[in-house]
């Protein structure tokens, strides 16, 4: 028994009949139901609740994206750091194309997502000055295409 526990065996040995009979009246301690074994101890509004409904899944969205062709360079600005990486091609995935991030720590790395890639080039930075994902949230908006990059 933790001192949380030993405290509250404490005070409830310390009330008297009346106390209890308040505490029952105005709802701060449950009634308990007659159940055959001792054990089980179901309070009576237990038993009149219903179980909510369960929500309806919401239905996944995905949204169709074109990647750029391969050999294009993207380029990003996160924070005041510059950011590079290329379209490969990646015959394994999906799409058949990969990013590799060109500059920074996470250099010379290949990401199948657009989100990956930013996530990794970032990372350090994000941790170096604590910024979590604030303002990184999809690769997809991150990186742009060479001379459209900010």
């Amino acid at each position: 028994m933790d001192h949380t526990d030993q405290t509250l065996a404490k005070a409830a040995a310390s009330l008297t009949v009346d106390d209890y009979r308040y505490l029952q009246e105005h709802g701060m301690i449950a009634v308990p139901a007659q159940v055959s074994d001792p054990d089980t101890q179901v309070t009576p509004t237990q038993e009149e609740e219903e179980p909510p409904e369960p929500r309806p899944k919401r239905k996944r969205r995905t949204i169709q994206r074109e990647w750029p062709a391969v050999g294009t360079i993207l380029e990003a600005d996160y924070e005041g750091v510059h950011y590079e990486a290329e379209v490969i091609t990646a015959p394994r995935y999906k799409s058949g194309r990969a990013l590799k991030i060109l500059t920074g720590p996470a250099a010379g790395t290949i990401f199948h997502s657009m989100t990956g890639a930013m996530l990794a080039a970032t990372k350090v930075q994000r941790h170096e000055n604590d910024l979590g994902r604030k303002g990184v949230a999809n690769g997809w908006d991150f990186w742009n295409a060479g001379e459209d990059a900010q």
